[in-house]
């Protein structure tokens, strides 16, 4: 039995894969090293996957993790598997080849995330071809969830959001300068806290402060990334991520203005990596 592992900052999909069947699915936490420890990612194991499947009937495990871009983090995940799936070979990858591998199977495109953070690669379909890092919320990750909410936090703190939309904001929220600054400073997760925002601006998209800042946070993502890649204008441009799908008309519209052309649009790249692995 195969166990197919999509991990993100914010959530791990788990599916059971037996020959071509699928059997079940599990969600747990994100597992992306750059945010954990060994010891943290043990007891997220211990506490949200281990009491719903037995371990000793995996003899496989592909692992598709954020942050999963250096040895020292595959071997993280590698080794925090590994102390509890005796039975079972054990691959890390990066999430971009998850996600190149969802959403275009053994052909060549353009593969991108679009979640709580960013990715993107060249895929001739087989390998990926990377030649801009994400960078992370603090530096990077133009047009996902933590940029969207770095940009509207930074507004908001400024005083520049409509005042509508700001007595909104405050209405649901009720955050303090010193509450938003201990998230970002104190707790654990900051992009998550960040990328949370995006709750409040999805429902808004027609609001003409919002429909810019989407499109220019995807704009930024294509300036950052997609252009690197020689004849991005010809070849299929993929998404996958809840930012990607929840924000997809504003997507086409902004990939349109550049000459990008949109393939397709997933929320998750579980079904396409079932298939994938099945196959």
């Amino acid at each position: 039995m195969k166990l197919i592992v999509d991990s993100g900052s914010t959530k791990t999909s788990w599916s059971l894969l037996e020959g071509k069947e699928y059997r079940s699915a599990i969600h747990t936490s994100g597992l992306n090293p750059y945010f954990h420890t060994s010891d943290s990612v043990n007891a997220i194991l211990k506490a949200e996957l281990l009491p719903f499947i037995v371990t000793d009937h995996v003899k496989e495990i592909d692992f598709y993790g954020a942050g999963c871009s250096t040895e020292k983090n595959d071997e993280l995940i590698r080794g925090a598997l590994s102390g509890f799936f005796h039975h079972a070979v054990i691959f890390v990858y990066h999430d971009i080849l998850g996600a190149a591998r969802a959403l275009f199977g053994n052909t060549a495109g353009i593969s991108c995330i679009l979640g709580t953070g960013c990715n993107c690669c060249y895929y001739d379909g087989k390998e990926i071809y990377s030649k801009v890092d994400s960078l992370g919320y603090l530096f990077g990750d133009e047009g996902a969830g933590s940029f969207l909410g770095k940009t509207l936090m930074a507004d908001y703190l400024r005083k520049k959001l409509p005042e509508d939309l700001r007595n909104e904001f405050d209405s649901i929220y009720r955050l303090s300068l010193e509450d938003i600054l201990n998230s970002l400073y104190n707790l654990p997760y900051p992009n998550r806290f960040l990328a949370s925002f995006s709750a409040f601006l999805a429902p808004r998209q027609e609001h003409p402060y919002v429909n810019k800042l989407v499109r220019d946070s995807f704009l930024a993502f294509f300036d950052a990334q997609v252009k690197h890649y020689e004849g991005y204008r010809n070849l299929p441009v993929s998404f996958t991520g809840s930012i990607a799908y929840y924000y997809s008309k504003i997507l086409e519209e902004a990939a349109s203005q550049e000459g990008i052309h949109i393939g397709t649009i997933i929320k998750a790249p579980m079904e396409g990596l079932l298939k994938y692995h099945s196959s």
